[in-house]
């Protein structure tokens, strides 16, 4: 069964629509809707919000929607949605815009980086920023945060920058005033430079694959660190395959990079898991790392065998030879392999927490709203991957490891460095 939010879009990117101004009786419409589906799709819509509190948003929206522009109604829909504090009910898709910023900013430990951008701006890439168009830069993600749909903290920060690509969206924030406004981008530069950016068109599908599989800004051409091949830590390497493994001779480690929870249409996962382990069984491997931190989901019906793997396997399968390395990103289906794991086995976690909960909601109903065509996108089942009293929001490492921008930017892996020391000390 699915469990993922993007995958299923790509059929539908090729639905075309532009926006225009739309009336107030249409905009009722829209957000009558989207409650109305709200209410009838998701399993369970009222644990974090009431209905009473649902209703009371809708009659505030529907007094102010004379007095707002079209941008400010999406924010406002995007508030209510968010509200629901589930990461795979939202609205979504490239109508939410008209025009993109390509930028891309990521929250370190150590504060907010550029990461990519396009070819012609890329000396600021390792820039840190300070404020967007006169506004502190943790002003500007707490405003966002409010519209980013997430199961918890961390699933929200990783969201968050892709909404700050969208000119529509930050003119409905009034981070800038108009949509076709430049943004204003202040660094810590050495020579005072200010990025300025323009707003452009930009064609994507309503997946937005660009933003959670690419490393990338909307844009058709950017740079990011990922063109240094020779230096990318592991973590980095092959970001676009699904899995790929690769055996470090020095520590008898296997190291596992399971990006996507899904087949390779080259490469069954079934048989690539056969491959996996007949290497650790010939190298008489003592370690396995299972890395998750690029995996945003997919399919958890290619997990089983990698699990059932684990536990047959009693020299892997015990505390200190096995570990799982998660983030911010890891989501959705990547949660229930590490739950299933963690459940079963005996891993160590490694890293940052993940971006959804070991029991959530997922497998996304899609619609559209029938005037401003944004993509609906809703919860239809409750995966109870754990206990039923696990309420956790997140899975907690054991080994906390944050990525700070000088380990990023000098291609370090902190999380990796964490293991090989916790394995020296076992010894």
């Amino acid at each position: 069964m699915k469990n993922t939010i993007l995958p299923i879009l790509l059929f539908i990117s090729l639905f075309s629509f532009s926006q225009t101004t739309l009336t107030e009786k249409q905009w009722l419409e829209d957000l009558d809707f989207m409650l109305s589906r709200l209410d009838s799709i998701h399993p369970n819509l009222y644990v974090n919000v009431t209905k009473e509190q649902l209703q009371e948003k809708r009659n505030a929206l529907i007094e102010r929607i004379p007095t707002l522009s079209d941008n400010e109604i999406i924010v406002e829909l995007l508030k209510i949605v968010t509200t629901i504090q589930d990461g795979h009910t939202r609205l979504h898709g490239r109508n939410l815009t008209k025009k993109w910023y390509p930028l891309r900013i990521e929250n370190f430990s150590d504060g907010y980086y550029i990461t990519a951008i396009t070819e012609e701006q890329s000396r600021f890439i390792g820039s840190k920023v300070t404020s967007i168009n006169n506004l502190p830069i943790e002003k500007v993600f707490q405003k966002i945060e409010e519209i980013t749909p997430h199961d918890n903290i961390y699933g929200q920060e990783y969201f968050a920058p892709m909404f700050l690509t969208m000119s529509s969206i930050l003119s409905g924030l009034h981070i800038i005033n108009s949509s076709e406004d430049d943004l204003i981008v202040n660094t810590n530069d050495k020579n005072d430079e200010k990025l300025i950016l323009k707003p452009i068109q930009f064609m994507t599908g309503d997946d937005l694959q660009w933003f959670w599989s690419d490393y990338a800004v909307p844009t058709d051409s950017y740079s990011n660190i990922m063109l240094v091949d020779s230096l990318l830590p592991y973590y980095l390497q092959n970001y676009n395959k699904p899995y790929w493994y690769k055996y470090i001779n020095q520590e008898k480690t296997v190291y596992f990079a399971f990006n996507k929870c899904e087949d390779n249409e080259e490469d069954r996962f079934k048989s690539f898991n056969s491959e996996l382990w007949k290497t650790i069984d010939s190298l008489n491997a003592e370690y396995l790392i299972i890395d998750l931190r690029n995996n945003f989901g997919g399919t958890n019906s290619i997990i089983e065998p990698l699990l059932h793997e684990i536990i047959k396997h009693d020299e892997i399968n015990k505390k200190g030879n096995l570990f799982i390395i998660t983030s911010k990103k890891t989501f959705s289906a990547a949660l229930h392999c590490a739950t299933w794991i963690e459940f079963h086995c005996n891993p160590i976690f490694v890293g940052e927490p993940t971006g959804a909960a070991p029991n959530h909601y997922a497998d996304p109903d899609f619609s559209f709203l029938p005037n401003s065509k944004l993509l609906l996108m809703i919860s239809k089942y409750y995966w109870q991957n754990s206990w039923p009293w696990d309420n956790r929001e997140y899975i907690d490492p054991e080994l906390k490891v944050n990525l700070s921008s000088t380990d990023y930017f000098n291609f370090k892996d902190p999380a990796l460095d964490e293991i090989f020391k916790y394995i020296e000390q076992a010894k």
